[in-house]
């Protein structure tokens, strides 16, 4: 994988792992080392390999070929960009089958040849690879319409959560508002999220000054973080966002928010908003594709400006019995439809269709 640090993905993989070792599966996760995630991946006994995934590297290539030959690997499964590019190379060398998911695809960062070059190596990558895994089915759309994959190789498997190990792990409102240091009576937007452009957080902190009786609290980090913060200074909101930084398993806090708002303006599906779901929270989003097929029709996702965001902000947090109704309904729908042991199902089903099983 590509990252070892908090995130969406990097939980994802744990969250694929752990289930699929207890299913009886020996999975090896090789990723860059130092990060948080790093100690999560050993306590669920599942062993961790050190390789720099994250950047071109001629020595990682050489020990993922090194590792899939000493240990005997059957099958690479790769998560990320950079793990994408590393270990279907090192499958490809070592004559091993390789599946890669797709976490979003956000070739839009980049500019004229760049671009071209990306989408090129893609497509590349793609023919030395058995299947592409697709988290939503808009991004499979997407995919095939720029030629990243063939139908014949992707598969769409929905990211899913574990709802009862959610549950069990997540803090009640008054403790997790204890451990952010919020007053127990504040009105609270909350989010979970790499600070990256893609995330566009910047809508929630313009929307704040519509919102006079709200905290705004941001877990994650990343590049935008600065900007962020400036950006509040500027908007004079500043007292009234929290910035509380990366978190193992942010999800335990997410009981603290009265809403959780997903502000992207593109997603591939995304894990945080599903586990809110799963929490009971009630979700604002913005009218992506991603959103649509995550929160479901009744949604009432809006556009991606800041007034429109506030509005339906002001919305959820005013009338109690509408967030009920719509934690309620997040919940049924992301136990039902955006199950862990759905996705796991799938993923065996996949794995021993290339093995042979």
């Amino acid at each position: 994988m590509v990252s070892t640090q908090p995130g969406g993905g990097p939980q994802h993989v744990l969250d694929v792992a752990s289930g699929l070792r207890a299913r009886g599966w020996r999975p090896i996760v090789a990723g860059p080392p130092g990060g948080a995630l790093v100690a999560r991946y050993r306590e669920a006994g599942i062993e961790t390999v050190a390789a720099r995934t994250d950047r071109l590297s001629p020595l990682a290539l050489v020990a993922l070929v090194r590792l899939i030959r000493r240990r005997d690997v059957r099958l690479v499964h790769s998560h990320g960009k950079g793990a994408g590019l590393h270990a279907r190379l090192a499958a490809r060398v070592a004559g091993v089958p390789a599946v890669h998911t797709l976490h979003g695809l956000h070739y839009e960062r980049y500019r004229g040849p760049a671009r071209a070059a990306y989408l090129a190596l893609e497509r590349q990558l793609s023919r030395w690879t058995r299947a592409v895994v697709n988290v939503s089915r808009a991004q499979e759309r997407e995919g095939l319409a720029l030629g990243l994959f063939t139908r014949a190789q992707s598969r769409v498997i929905l990211n899913g959560v574990e709802a009862a190990r959610l549950t069990a792990r997540a803090l009640d409102r008054w403790d997790a508002r204890t451990e952010l240091g919020l007053p127990q009576e504040a009105r609270v937007v909350g989010t979970a999220a790499r600070f990256d452009e893609v995330k566009r957080l910047d809508l929630l902190v313009r929307a704040l000054p519509a919102l006079p009786a709200a905290t705004l609290v941001l877990l994650g980090g990343g590049a935008e973080g600065a900007s962020l913060r400036a950006l509040a200074a500027r908007l004079g909101v500043a007292p009234r966002v929290r910035f509380a930084g990366q978190v193992v398993d942010a999800a335990r806090l997410f009981r603290a928010f009265d809403v959780f708002a997903a502000s992207s303006r593109k997603e591939g599906l995304p894990l945080a908003v599903i586990e809110a779901m799963a929490l009971g929270l009630p979700v604002v989003a913005t009218d992506i594709a991603a959103h649509r097929e995550t929160l479901g029709p009744s949604a009432g996702l809006v556009e991606a400006t800041p007034e429109a965001l506030a509005k339906r902000l002001d919305e959820v947090l005013t009338d109690g019995g509408l967030r009920t109704r719509l934690g309620a309904e997040n919940r049924t729908r992301a136990r039902s439809e955006l199950d862990a042991r759905t996705m796991l199902t799938a993923l065996e089903g996949l794995y021993g269709e290339i093995l042979g099983l």
